[in-house]
């Protein structure tokens, strides 16, 4: 089964391909009839549309259920402004995707505080409200009697920059329009871009953790998918020549998600094939329009029990996220590269001032007091454990100080910034960055694009750059990915580098998870229990990385429960109990601390605390 997969991805994923199915469609139109045409330009359409969900629910997470808004914001757009004001079709059809774009940044905001059944809620609310519009809106949109008189081929009046368009030439138009968008999108999946849209999907949380705002992404999502719905639906317009509200109810909006299902959520490749099986369906089955929800609730049920990554996923290898020819650029010009020095200071340069100041903090939940006038800094070049019993605060701290929760009270101060209460990611592109109790990663990633995304911080290509691929986009990725594998080397994990995380033990996922926080080039790192599960081997390999830190000059946070493992490679500790602490100074005189010993290590105990 993974021979076939291999051989079907080099034949799908040729670069040759796309342009071979391009010419023969092109072709083919000149000679089929006037149906095959109409059912061409409808498959094209639906490609459209099954590409902008994948793009917001496969690649970025966000749930869609009222996707037919969209389409019909951008249809009524590009019929109302051409027919209704005479603006000439190719404006009209710019205008409309504008405007599209701009629906999605705006539902972005509300959608963006909800989760799970509350966004299917919400979308699905605006998909109806849309509908309502469409149908209630009779001096802009005709209502129910529809908007007709749209220049089409059908009428003989569609006419771009003075020539007359007919069928032929308008499917033409579109999977010229269509290659474009999927040519475009693939090189942005393949960017820093898309991989900040996976990891979202993945987790938010472990997104913010590395410098990506989780709302900047989210309203990309929305505007770009918006976007590709809104020409789809400008296409569909002048396609059909007629706008009524039937053609924008919450069945199309199941439909477009279907296909993208059934396709394969998250590749490219995938949202074609079920846009090419759910157009030819209905042409082909006539029951199919009388029992559509059934067909469809059957057709689901078979996939998620038998292909639950879609037909694409059952066919060929998943999608990877790097450009190849910035792997190519890599392995070309900056093969034997050495990794650029990281910024930090001199460990051996007698006491330098901390990098992290953290002063009287305080967190309360309610009535619990989690955090109670905590204080700590962390200097370059040190690391610093803290530890503690469970329930102690530990992880609360290291929440409070990266910005997942906001302090109650008290001051966090990183390289003399006050950045209590600011956002995680914007605490994380100041320099701070940690890892978790439990490894957050993007599970189809390889264990190389899940150490990339360590890099986030870094970038600073556009989005049209990356999707132009130009020079310095490339460039830049190139870059990149030579500092990656150094980690990589550093972590030992060249052998699975280009192994999915799901397929690969506990173990792996905290090497990865310390390699990602190493290619972001912090600061100030917190490490939250890195060694739990891990084998001795590991660990050993896990201490080599912490070191790596220090010696950069970093500031190290580790949590731990691992007393040897602390105690190996620790310079001094921080221990609370009931949100205080305790304790601070050396491993030896915590051992003795009477407090310590009654709170946390007990009397006699010198392994495992």
């Amino acid at each position: 089964m993974n021979v076939f997969r291999q051989w079907m991805a080099r034949i799908l994923g040729h670069k040759l391909l796309g342009l071979v199915a391009i010419v023969v469609l092109w072709f083919w139109a000149g000679a089929a009839d006037r149906a095959t045409v109409q059912l061409l330009s409808f498959l094209v359409l639906n490609v459209l549309l099954a590409q902008s969900i994948n793009l917001l629910t496969g690649i970025a997470g966000q749930i869609s259920l009222g996707h037919a808004g969209f389409f019909a914001i951008g249809a009524y757009a590009a019929g109302v402004l051409s027919k209704t004001y005479g603006v000439a079709v190719p404006v009209a059809l710019v205008l409309a995707i504008a405007m599209t774009a701009a629906a999605g940044w705006l539902l972005a905001i509300p959608a963006g505080r909800v989760k799970e059944i509350y966004l299917a809620m919400m979308t699905t609310g605006f998909g109806l409200l849309c509908f309502e519009i469409a149908k209630e809106w009779s001096s802009v949109t005709g209502g129910v009697v529809g908007l007709s008189g749209i220049a089409s081929p059908t009428l003989r009046n569609l006419k771009i920059l003075g020539w007359t368009v007919d069928a032929v030439d308008l499917l033409r138009i579109m999977l010229v329009a269509t290659a474009i968008v999927l040519l475009l999108m693939r090189n942005f999946v393949q960017s820093h871009h898309g991989r900040a849209f996976f990891a979202v999907q993945a987790s938010e949380i472990a997104a913010g953790s590395i410098g990506i705002p989780r709302g900047t992404v989210k309203r990309r999502a929305y505007a770009i998918s918006g976007a590709m719905a809104g020409l789809a639906g400008a296409l569909y317009a002048h396609l059909v020549g007629y706008l009524g509200p039937d053609s924008f109810g919450i069945m199309r909006s199941v439909e477009v998600l279907v296909m993208a299902i059934v396709g394969g959520l998250g590749t490219i490749i995938g949202p074609i094939l079920g846009a090419a099986l759910f157009t030819w369906l209905p042409e082909r089955l006539q029951v199919f329009a009388e029992y559509q929800f059934m067909v469809y609730g059957l057709i689901l049920m078979v996939i998620f029990l038998v292909l639950r990554r879609g037909i694409a996923g059952a066919l060929i290898e998943p999608t990877r996220f790097i450009a190849p020819r910035a792997m190519t650029v890599h392995r070309a010009i900056h093969a034997g590269a050495e990794t650029k020095p990281a910024s930090g200071t001199d460990a051996t340069a007698g006491d330098p001032p901390a990098l992290l100041d953290v002063h009287d903090l305080g967190r309360n939940f309610a009535g619990l007091v989690a955090l109670d006038g905590v204080s700590l800094s962390l200097r370059p070049g040190r690391i610093t454990a803290l530890i503690g019993p469970n329930g102690s605060g530990k992880s609360t701290l290291v929440n409070v100080v990266s910005g997942i929760y906001p302090p109650s009270r008290g001051r966090v101060v990183l390289a003399s910034e006050d950045v209590g209460g600011k956002a995680d990611h914007a605490i994380a592109r100041r320099g701070l960055v940690r890892t978790f109790q439990d490894p957050r990663l993007v599970p189809t990633f390889t264990v190389r694009e899940n150490v990339l995304l360590g890099g986030q911080r870094h970038f600073r290509s556009t989005m049209l750059a990356a999707a132009l691929r130009w020079p310095s986009s490339l460039r830049e990725e190139a870059d990149m990915v030579r500092r990656t594998e150094t980690v990589l080397s550093l972590a030992g994990l060249q052998a699975v580098a280009d192994q999915t995380i799901e397929s690969l033990p506990y173990g792996y996922r905290r090497l990865v998870e310390v390699g990602r926080a190493i290619l972001a080039e912090p600061t100030v790192v917190l490490l939250d229990e890195p060694a739990a599960g891990l084998s001795e081997a590991e660990q050993s390999q896990l201490a080599a990385m912490i070191r790596h830190l220090r010696d950069a000059g970093k500031a190290v946070l580790l949590i731990e429960h691992h007393m040897d493992f602390v105690n190996d490679i620790v310079d001094d500790v921080v221990v609370l109990d009931s949100g205080r602490v305790i304790y601070r100074g050396h491993m030896r005189g915590m051992r003795e601390d009477p407090a310590v010993i009654a709170a946390y290590l007990g009397v006699g105990q010198d392994g495992h605390a």
